[in-house]
């Protein structure tokens, strides 16, 4: 069992290695492309291309970051989540978006502030994008720290909402591609919750819209 345990963790280390190496490697064609691009002279053909460009970049921005999630070798600190959050609803109300918060976490937790960042902020940008504005409620006990990410969307189908984790995995009608997200905002945020010794799921609220819970 010991030896298959070993493997098993070579092989995934080597898979993410080769990943996050193809993902860096990645970024020199697709820079000398959009150079390339910019010498179009049709104004219709060049911002295909660039649109396209900014898909594939984001992609493999959003790649890293998962892959970077998934190590969970970063060192750990004490995280004001409180402070954190205010931070996230300051970026996205200089975007003129609508970023509530109800409630305060008052004790520090121990982990990386910048995966951390990007956790809450993945589910954020879901809620905004799909659902209008996000309304982040936080609930504190002696054992666990919960944060609630609920926005005013249509919600997913109750069989989509696991399968929405899966990476690069877009639903049909409100959530796609035309929203210009990659597919991986959800996977990176369960991988760095679990990475914390947290989890991340979704659930439909009652009173509509969708509600992500860390």
């Amino acid at each position: 069992f010991n030896t298959m345990q070993g493997r098993l963790i070579r092989v995934i280390e080597e898979r993410t290695r080769l990943l996050t190496a193809m993902s860096h490697a990645l970024k020199t064609p697709i820079t000398r492309m959009r150079l390339r691009a910019e010498l179009l002279e049709d104004d219709s053909l060049r911002d295909k291309f660039e649109t396209d460009l900014g898909e594939m970049e984001a992609m493999v921005t959003e790649t890293l970051l998962f892959m970077r999630g998934l190590s969970g070798r970063e060192p750990k600190q004490p995280i004001d989540v409180a402070g954190l959050l205010e931070s996230i609803q300051g970026d996205n109300e200089a975007m003129g978006r609508t970023v509530t918060i109800d409630g305060r976490a008052s004790q520090h937790v121990m982990g990386n502030p910048g995966l951390l960042k990007r956790c809450v902020s993945n589910l954020v940008d879901n809620a905004v994008l799909y659902g209008h504005q996000a309304d982040i409620q936080v609930e504190e006990d002696a054992v666990q720290l919960t944060i609630r990410v609920r926005d005013q969307g249509p919600g997913i189908p109750e069989p989509e909402l696991e399968a929405v984790f899966e990476p690069f995995v877009r639903l049909e009608g409100s959530r796609n591609r035309e929203t210009g997200g990659t597919g991986l905002g959800l996977s990176i945020a369960r991988n760095i919750a679990r990475v914390h010794g947290g989890e991340v799921r979704l659930a439909n609220y009652p009173r509509g819209g969708l509600e992500a819970v860390l």
